[in-house]
């Protein structure tokens, strides 16, 4: 039979209507109180009625998450990060995949509103195209942005530094001795906007002109990558080392190279950003960016929580700080 509010009032010698403000985060229940019946709740796996709360507090206790790749573990790992923090506190979540479409997220988007009490979005959309969420804010939406900003927009945002992601990448090859460093610059996303300005903050540091011939514009898929690199090839322009905008990229570049001939982490050093899952199992490891992808999504939960219950978030930014991971595709070890 279902858990009920009367089992873990029992359970815990407290009467069902303390258990029922302690699930629903009343202000009149203390801390210790709450972690104390929220405990009990997951040991006796407590599943809410849904239908019942909604009616009781006009809210459907649903979160909608949209990311443009569920494919992708970085997106994955942030999902979990949100149901960590929602979940225990009775929420449920409705995942979109927009696959780096603007016109499907915005349909996606638009399919969330009604049935949600917020929603956490790492947008596709270009830069400045800010009118649907400018005005689905305005009408009382709660919004989180994660992973990418839109500029113009006040909604809470959680992201890295994606500024510090290019340096940390370019810097770590120009220090290997390699004095023509190339990119493959994401396109679209504030993401790459951020980390081509890097690569090209580290190239100015140290010296290097910026030169527009090492510079490919690429998507964020393995496929991006690989068709970004193979043309490159082609046309004979891949320099000694290879920043790529994030890893799927960087495993479709070396897919190509590998194909060409050319031995990545000897003859071509490379570097990607996001520490995806599989990285470091790759028949070359991948040297890449990394931060706390669950963090993110922890950190993105609890504000869009906060905006749900009313209250002003903590913060209006969340920058998580990206530290370098040293493997075998950039020929240092």
């Amino acid at each position: 039979m279902p858990v009920t509010l009367a089992d873990i009032a029992r359970e815990l010698g407290v009467s069902k209507m303390t258990v029922s403000r302690a699930i629903n985060d009343h202000p009149l229940i203390n801390a210790e109180t709450r972690a104390r019946v929220l405990e009990v709740a997951r040991r006796l796996n407590y599943q809410p009625n849904q239908h019942a709360r909604a009616l009781a507090t006009n809210r459907s206790h649903l979160i909608g998450v949209v990311v443009p790749d569920l494919m992708h573990s970085y997106f994955a790992e942030i999902y979990r990060g949100v149901e960590a923090v929602a979940r225990p506190l009775g929420y449920r979540n409705l995942i979109c995949n927009t696959d780096e479409d603007a016109a499907k997220e915005l349909d996606e988007t638009e399919a969330l509103l009604p049935r949600t009490d917020g929603l956490i979005v790492a947008s596709s959309l270009p830069p400045g195209k800010v009118n649907f969420y400018k005005r689905i804010v305005k009408e009382g939406a709660k919004v989180v942005f994660i992973d990418r900003r839109l500029k113009g927009l006040s909604c809470p945002v959680v992201t890295t530094d994606d500024v510090q992601v290019g340096m940390l990448a370019t810097e770590h090859l120009i220090g290997l001795g390699h004095k023509r460093v190339g990119h493959l610059r994401g396109t679209g996303a504030s993401t790459s906007e951020g980390r081509f300005e890097g690569y090209r903050r580290a190239l100015e540091k140290h010296g290097l002109p910026l030169d527009d011939a090492l510079v490919r514009d690429c998507g964020f898929s393995e496929r991006d990558g690989y068709e970004a690199t193979r043309l490159w090839l082609e046309e004979g322009g891949v320099p000694g080392a290879v920043f790529a905008v994030n890893d799927p990229a960087a495993i479709g570049a070396m897919q190509a190279l590998e194909e060409a001939g050319r031995r990545v982490g000897r003859d071509v050093a490379l570097v990607g950003g996001g520490n995806i899952h599989y990285g470091d199992m790759l028949r070359v490891p991948l040297t890449t960016v990394s931060w706390s992808r669950s963090e993110m999504g922890q950190q993105a939960a609890r504000l869009l929580l906060q905006l749900i219950e009313g209250e002003e978030p903590d913060r209006k930014q969340v920058v998580l700080p990206p530290e370098l991971i040293v493997r075998s595709s950039s020929g240092a070890n």
